[in-house]
C-alpha cells in the first residue's frame, strides 16, 4: 500500500484531482460495487490501525520496517482478492529470498503493482518526498515503510542513496520503479539510473521483476481496456480507484527474473541497461533493447 501517487501531482508532473464531487459524475456504481468498496474501506482502516501500532511502539528502525513490510503483505493479499485479481507468479524462489535480499527493480503501470509485489514478498518501496507530503496517500506509504526520495532536486541524491544502501545492508528488500512514473503499458520507459548505485554501495545484487496485466474481464489487455487498470498521466486517482470496483476479473503475472550480479566496479549505466533488457525481454517478448543509453537522461533519478 505504498505507491508513487501524488494527489496534487503524479509522477509525470501532471495535475491530478483527488476528492471532489466531480469524481462521481458518470461513474457506474451498483450494489455489488458498493459492497466491495465498503469492504476495501474497512480493510484500509484495519491496515492503518495495525500499522500505527507498530509506528508508535517499535523504536528500532529496522525492526519497525520489518513489521511494516510483513503487515503490508497480510493486507495486500486480501486487497487483491477484493479487487478480483488472479495473480500468476513465475520464477519466485522462496528459499533464495530467505537467504538473500535484493534491490528489486520493476516496471510500473498502476498503484495495484505495489499490492502485487507486496503480496508475494515483504519489501520496502522507494517513493517520492512530494507524494509523502500528501494527505492520506503519504500516510499510507509511511505506514508501509516507504523510503522517500527527493525527485525534484538532485542535491539530495547522496542522502537518498545512503538511506537506500543502509536499508539494503540491514537485510531488507528494496523495490525501485526506475521509470520514474507509471505508464499505459505500451512498453517500458528508459530507466533513470542514479539510484541503481545503492546496490553497489550496499553490495547486494539486483532482482529484476516484470509485471504484466494479461486479461481484464475476459478480454486480453489492450489499448481498448488498459486504462481500467493502468493509472498514469492526468488520470484522476479517485475515479480510477472507484472504477476498479466494477471489474469482475483481472489476470496479471509477476515474473521474478534471474538476479543480476553487482560488484564494486559496476556502473549505474551497466546495471540499468542489463536490468532494462531483462524486464523488457519478458514484457515484450523481444530479446533486444530498443532504448539507447548513450545520451544522459535529464532527470537521472
Amino acid at each position: 500500500m505504498n505507491a508513487e501517487m501524488n494527489p496534487a501531482q503524479n509522477a509525470t508532473g501532471s495535475k491530478t484531482q483527488f476528492l471532489s464531487a466531480s469524481n462521481f459524475s458518470g461513474m457506474k456504481f451498483n450494489l455489488a460495487s458498493a459492497k466491495r468498496f465498503a469492504k476495501i474501506t474497512s480493510l484500509i482502516l484495519q491496515y492503518a490501525a495495525s500499522a500505527s501500532v507498530g509506528k508508535f511502539t517499535i523504536r528500532d528502525r529496522n525492526a519497525r520496517l520489518d513489521f511494516f513490510t510483513k503487515n503490508v503483505g497480510k493486507y495486500t493479499k486480501q486487497a487483491l482478492e477484493l479487487f478480483n485479481m488472479e495473480l500468476k507468479v513465475v520464477g519466485y524462489d522462496p528459499q533464495m529470498m530467505k537467504e538473500r535480499n535484493f534491490l528489486m527493480i520493476a516496471n510500473h503501470m498502476s498503484y495495484i503493482d505495489i499490492l502485487m509485489v507486496s503480496s508475494v514478498q515483504p519489501c520496502v518501496f522507494v517513493t517520492s518526498v512530494d507524494m509523502g507530503e500528501q494527505f492520506f496517500l503519504g500516510d499510507m506509504a509511511e505506514l508501509g515503510g516507504s523510503i522517500f526520495v527527493e525527485r525534484r532536486h538532485r542535491g539530495t541524491i547522496g542522502r537518498d542513496l545512503g538511506v537506500m544502501a543502509d536499508t539494503l545492508r540491514a537485510g531488507h528488500n528494496v523495490v525501485l520503479f526506475p521509470e520514474g512514473t507509471s505508464t499505459n503499458g505500451e512498453g517500458l520507459l528508459p530507466f533513470k539510473k542514479s539510484l541503481f548505485m545503492s546496490a553497489v554501495e550496499s553490495g547486494v545484487d539486483i532482482l529484476p521483476i516484470c509485471l504484466k496485466y494479461t486479461e481484464i474481464d475476459g478480454e486480453p489487455f489492450s489499448p481498448a481496456n488498459r486504462d481500467r487498470m493502468c493509472w498514469y498521466g492526468d488520470m484522476d486517482f479517485f475515479s480510477h480507484f472507484m472504477g476498479l470496483m466494477n471489474l469482475k476479473k483481472v489476470k496479471a503475472e509477476l515474473h521474478f527474473l534471474e538476479p543480476i550480479a553487482v560488484t564494486k566496479d559496476s556502473t549505474r549505466q551497466e546495471l540499468a541497461q542489463k536490468t532494462f533488457d531483462a524486464i523488457n525481454a519478458v514484457y515484450t517478448g523481444s530479446p533486444a533493447s530498443k532504448v539507447s543509453w548513450e545520451k544522459p537522461v535529464e532527470a537521472s533519478l
